[in-house]
């Protein structure tokens, strides 16, 4: 079995300064500045960033390390890790800096403990060299999955996630990571077929990489992406049921009613995703719809607003629409 190696490239990224400011007290009162009393707030959002930086690298180590265990229990104690990074991710991140430190601990602990594991396993059960051999292939597997992912050579990861998935059918995170694979190459049947295979799954085996709601989402929008609006529009409705925090669902349903026509309707969603987030998508599809219902200036702005966010198509729609 092979132990879990920390990464010292990671290591580094975990590495945090922490501001900190004095408060004194004196015996006349001077009014505050703008600046200095802006100085406090933009402290916390200082903080906040910083902190949202380390709560995703630290769910990006947990999920880096999980293909690497074959032991359960070590992995039920990532997934608690792991879930309960998810449930602060939307509160006040400012206020969390000891709470992550403390994540980073515990993580650190079951590394070790593994580790632990994995020689006592090695040294108890030489009799069992052949299962030993294909679980060693597995977390190979899921590693070089991983790798070639983030490297987006799309092809070797599907390689390697369908070789993992050999061995362990019922993964619904190798499953998930298989479709935004075959998605990124167009292989929108293929991909719409692993989410499929995630649903059905999910109420024995949960997904522990994204969100059920996301499933629901990326399922719908492969059919967007195939023009199957109709087709499309009941998987992010349930993916909305299941959760309306996330901008990226709004926008779906915006770019599905904007494709049917439903301009009103299609306002109304994309609204609300760039009140969640402000993104070149939501104020691409915006200025679309502005302009389909005759509201040139307000379109062009937002085309503009999409073209300054990195979408450079927004540039070809104002030379055509806002001349």
């Amino acid at each position: 079995m092979k132990k879990i190696i920390l990464s010292i490239l990671f290591l580094s990224n975990l590495s945090y300064s922490q501001n900190r400011y004095s408060q004194t007290t004196t015996s006349s009162y001077t009014p505050m500045t703008l600046s200095e009393m802006m100085v406090v707030p933009q402290n916390l959002s200082n903080k906040y960033n910083e902190n949202q930086k380390y709560l995703y690298s630290l769910k990006n180590w947990i999920l880096e390390l999980k293909p690497q265990v074959t032991e359960q229990s070590f992995l039920d104690r990532f997934n608690a890790e792991y879930n309960d990074l998810v449930k602060i991710e939307d509160k006040d991140l400012s206020k969390a800096t000891k709470y992550l430190q403390q994540t980073e601990n515990a993580i650190r602990e079951i590394i070790s403990d593994y580790n632990i594991w994995v020689k006592q396993q090695n040294s108890a059960q030489n009799n069992t060299t052949n299962n030993q051999t294909n679980t060693q292939n597995n977390v190979d597997y899921g590693s070089l999955a991983i790798k070639y992912y983030n490297e987006k050579d799309y092809p070797k990861a599907i390689i390697n996630l369908s070789k993992y998935l050999e061995i362990d059918k019922n993964n619904t995170d190798a499953l998930f990571y298989r479709a935004m694979a075959k998605s990124e190459l167009n292989d929108l049947y293929g991909a719409i077929s692993d989410y499929e295979k995630i649903i059905e799954l999910n109420s024995n085996y949960p997904i522990q990489v994204a969100k059920f709601a996301t499933v629901y989402n990326n399922k719908a929008y492969c059919l967007v992406r195939q023009k199957k609006y109709q087709e499309a529009l009941p998987f992010v409705e349930k993916a909305l049921e299941l959760d309306k925090t996330e901008w990226f669902i709004w926008d779906t349903r915006g770019e599905i009613y904007f494709n049917l026509a439903s301009y009103d309707k299609s306002l109304k969603d994309l609204n609300k995703a760039i009140e969640l987030k402000e993104n070149d998508n939501s104020y691409f599809l915006r200025g679309l719809v502005y302009i389909k219902l005759g509201q040139k200036e307000k379109g062009c702005k937002d085309l503009s607003k999409s073209g300054e966010l990195g979408n450079t198509e927004a540039y070809e729609k104002i030379k055509i629409n806002c001349k």
